[in-house]
C-alpha cells in the first residue's frame, strides 16, 4: 500500500474547496463510502479500506471520521509511522481522541520510548479507560505499577461525557480545567457538558475562546455555529464543512445524533462512474 500520509499536506490547518461534479461523473453519499470502508474492516481487509479512504480524501482531505478510520487501519497493518502522523492530524481538531494517542504511544514504544509511552498510554486512558488495547499498552509500559489501571479523576469524568450525564461531566471538567488550565482537551469537554446542559451562554463564551486560539477545534466550531448569530455561523462554516460535513465526527465525539449543517456537497462524493458502481455492488454484496 501506498504511504497514505505522502497523499495530502501534513496539516489538517489546509484549505480545500469543496469538490464539484464534472461531466460523466457519478453522485455517491459519503455515508455509504464510511459504510464500505467499516465493511472492509470488518472483514479484514485493512488494503481494501485504506484504498477507499484514499478516494474520500482526494475529495474532502479534512474529513476527520476518515482520520480516525485511518488510524484503525494503520493500527490493525501496524503502520506505526503512518499512524503517527494521522494521530498528529487528528489531534489539532480534537485533542482528547483516544485513537490518536493510542498510535503516538505505539509509535514511541516501538522506537524504545516507554517513558514518553507510557504517558502517551495515560492520555488515551484517560478518554477511553475500557479500551482493551490501551490498557495493555498502559499497563505494559508502567513497570508493574500496581495501580495503572486505576480510574482517574480525567477517566471519570469522561465516563460521565460518555453516559450522557451532562451536569455531573461538567462539575467534573471544571475541577480538571482549574487544577491544569493548559489542557485544551480538558476546556472543550467542559464547554460541550455546558452546551449539552443548556448552559449556553457559558458554553458561547467558551467556544469563541477556543477558536480564537485554537482555530481548528471543530467542537468548538460546532458550538459556535448552535449558539452564535449569524456572522458566527458563517464563520463556522467552512471548518464545519471541510471537516466534519456529515457529522459523524462529533456524534462519535459526543455520543448524540448526528446533525449535519453543512451543505450536501460535503456529504457526498463525485466520483467515476466505474466507481460508483463498484460501491453498489460491494454493498449490495455485504447486505446479502
Amino acid at each position: 500500500m501506498q504511504a497514505i500520509e505522502r497523499l495530502l499536506p501534513m496539516s489538517v490547518s489546509a484549505d480545500s474547496p469543496l469538490a464539484t461534479k464534472q461531466q460523466g461523473q457519478s453522485v455517491t453519499p459519503l455515508a455509504e463510502w464510511n459504510q464500505a470502508i467499516d465493511v472492509t474492516l470488518a472483514r479484514g481487509q485493512a488494503e481494501e479500506a485504506a484504498r477507499i479512504a484514499q478516494l474520500i480524501l482526494e475529495h474532502l482531505p479534512r474529513h476527520l471520521a476518515t482520520y480516525q478510520r485511518l488510524l484503525r487501519i494503520t493500527w490493525t497493518l501496524k503502520r506505526w509511522e503512518e499512524g503517527e502522523d494521522w494521530a498528529r492530524r487528528l489531534l489539532q481538531a480534537d485533542p482528547g481522541n483516544p485513537w490518536a494517542w493510542q498510535a503516538l504511544a505505539a509509535a514511541a514504544e516501538q522506537r524504545g520510548q516507554r517513558a514518553q509511552a507510557n504517558a502517551m498510554w495515560q492520555r488515551a486512558f484517560e478518554m477511553s479507560p475500557y479500551a482493551p488495547e490501551i490498557r495493555a499498552g498502559l499497563a505494559r509500559t508502567s513497570l508493574d505499577e500496581p495501580n495503572a489501571l486505576a480510574l482517574d479523576f480525567a477517566s471519570l469524568a469522561m465516563i460521565y461525557l460518555r453516559g450522557l450525564r451532562w451536569e455531573a461531566a461538567g462539575r467534573a471538567y471544571r475541577q480538571l480545567v482549574k487544577a491544569d488550565p493548559r489542557r485544551i482537551d480538558f476546556q472543550l469537554y467542559l464547554m460541550a457538558a455546558l452546551w449539552q446542559s443548556r448552559a449556553n451562554d457559558e458554553a458561547y463564551a467558551l467556544a469563541r475562546h477556543l477558536v480564537q486560539s485554537h482555530p481548528h477545534l471543530i467542537l468548538a466550531w460546532v458550538v459556535v455555529e448552535a449558539l452564535g448569530d449569524a456572522n458566527d455561523k458563517a464563520l463556522a462554516a467552512h471548518p464545519i464543512t471541510s471537516m466534519d460535513g456529515d457529522g459523524e465526527y462529533v456524534a462519535s465525539v459526543l455520543g448524540i445524533p448526528a446533525t449535519p449543517v453543512a451543505p450536501s456537497a460535503a456529504q457526498a462524493l463525485y466520483v467515476e462512474p466505474m466507481e460508483a458502481e463498484w460501491l453498489a455492488s460491494y454493498l449490495e454484496a455485504a447486505s446479502s
